[in-house]
């Protein structure tokens, strides 16, 4: 038991850079009778950041494994060995605890998916804690002693089997009724970041390729730099996702479902290029944006092609302990979270879209707000969306809103997770030409799948979903299940319905 301990004293010396020397760790576990040297160190305090906790339990091992070390210094000057195994036995199981702590706090860091930026798409934060005998830490990476320089890999493969089958009535409204089943690679992702010069300067850049939609293309997705001037004030400038919906921000392979609800779909704000400023004030979060025109999902462009800015500002809170960036989390949460997320934007349209019912030219104004709510095994989302349209034709200007609610309950916990999702979109008024051809992203098939809406105008829609998921190890490995009931109506008063199956198995690095 001694030698199985040693082991583990060394190997909690080289997490924290520093060596014990095993031979007085050896004399130390084997010799009797010496004085208390020290109370226990006080356990982490809450309200405390992630990073904080972390630097808080490392601190504390450091001072455990001193106090060993004074330990054997005080029994080469004292033989006598009176109390010496009561005060070493104490000491271990204080040490195993907080080592115990630590472990399970830089678990949760890694389902959190702290990243370069305030959100978490795929990659960490080149940051904290790395030492010379690591090779992988919330991703792979190689970087120098001081942090100057470093790059972190990460990688997420998504394989997607979708069985979809509208009703017959959908013929008379332009649309096919044979339905599909097709399997697709959805999701092909692989990022690089870490930081140049120093720790705060920091890179991202992000390639995506997908076989959905019948194309195989690889595209650069994000890539852009950030400089961080204090916890206050992060500065980015680049391609990359907006801060607006905390479903999108969100990284996909933290999701409770294999993909997007369908008022996400029709109101979501994705990427564009621009500047962010984001920071930190203890619970308040906050971040502002202006980009180009941010285009719709189904279309490709993103560029500018007038005068015409979009404008994101974004605030988030954390009413009890933080919520984080996972939809859903396998290791539960001893604390109740809580969140209230928030966002508007100005947008101005430069590319049609007929997942959002929007021709190039438009104006829009867009709110949003997501409240995030977990609790041991239970985890809760309900999320409301709103936009302004001023059409370019001089129409009326129109109101369009849409929800989304999901839950997770785990029926094994870490393993088996129940999943149910309530959401639907109504379009304030008809504004896309859904006699002209529908522009489809290459890994956006609209026709076979009803993301967001068939492809012919409508005036509502609603999703109805059931889902399964099994874990094999947390989000890094997993396998999602759903089946999903769609149904809606035009502004003619038309009914339309269809089914769909998703099977979806994921690897995350």
């Amino acid at each position: 038991m001694s030698r199985i301990f040693l082991f583990y004293l060394a190997s909690v010396r080289r997490a924290l850079g520093r060596s014990l020397p095993v031979a007085a760790i050896a004399c130390s576990l084997l010799s009797p009778g010496l004085p208390a040297l020290a109370q226990d160190a006080p356990a982490p305090q809450a309200g405390l950041s992630s990073n904080q906790s972390i630097d808080q339990l490392k601190q504390q091992v450091q001072q455990s494994l001193d106090r060993i070390d004074a330990l054997q210094k005080q029994l080469d000057a004292d033989q006598t060995g009176t109390g010496f195994q009561q005060q070493l036995d104490a000491e271990r199981a204080h040490l195993e605890a907080i080592q115990k702590s630590l472990d399970e706090a830089l678990a949760k860091q890694q389902a959190d998916g702290l990243s370069s930026g305030r959100g978490s798409e795929v990659t960490p934060k080149a940051a904290t804690g790395l030492t010379a005998a690591d090779i992988y830490r919330n991703g792979f990476f190689v970087s120098t002693e001081d942090k100057s320089y470093s790059m972190f890999v990460n990688g997420l493969f998504q394989v997607r089997y979708t069985g979809f089958k509208p009703d017959a009535g959908v013929q008379s409204l332009g649309e096919s009724s044979q339905g599909t089943n097709t399997f697709d690679v959805f999701l092909g992702r692989l990022a690089l970041s870490g930081s140049v010069v120093n720790p705060n300067l920091q890179y991202f850049l992000q390639f995506q390729g997908s076989t959905a939609g019948n194309s195989s293309n690889i595209a650069m997705l994000d890539w852009f730099t950030s400089d961080t001037l204090s916890k206050y004030l992060t500065v980015q400038a680049g391609r990359s996702w907006i801060p607006y919906t905390y479903e999108y921000y969100d990284n996909p392979g933290n999701y409770l479902f294999a993909d997007l609800s369908t008022a996400e779909y029709a109101f979501v704000l994705q990427r564009a290029i621009g500047v962010q400023a984001y920071g930190q004030a203890g619970k308040l979060s906050y971040a502002a944006l202006i980009a180009n025109s941010i285009p719709a999902l189904d279309v490709g462009g993103q560029e500018n092609f007038n005068s015409k800015l979009a404008y994101v500002g974004h605030v988030q809170y954390d009413i009890l302990a933080p919520y984080g960036y996972v939809e859903t989390d396998p290791t539960g949460s001893a604390k109740q979270e809580l969140t209230f997320w928030a966002s508007a934007a100005y947008n101005p349209i430069a590319y049609s879209s007929g997942m959002e019912n929007l021709t190039a030219g438009d104006t829009t104004v867009n709110a949003t707000s997501t409240i995030g709510y977990r609790y041991k095994l239970f985890t809760l989302q309900p999320t409301g969306y709103y936009r302004k349209t001023t059409p370019v034709s001089g129409a009326k200007v129109n109101n369009s809103w849409g929800y989304s609610e999901q839950a997770g309950y785990y029926l094994v916990p870490k393993r088996f997770e129940f999943a149910e999702r309530l959401s639907g979109v109504n379009w304030g008024a008809p504004d896309y030409d859904a006699g002209a051809p529908i522009p489809t992203a290459p890994n956006l098939p609209v026709d076979n799948t009803w993301y967001a809406g068939p492809g012919f105008s409508y005036h509502r829609i609603d999703e109805d979903s059931v889902g399964l998921n099994y874990y094999l190890h947390g989000h890094n490995a997993k396998i999602q299940m759903s089946y999903t009931y769609l149904h809606g109506n035009t502004f003619a008063g038309r009914t339309f319905s269809a089914n769909r199956v998703w099977v979806q198995s994921q690897i995350m690095f």
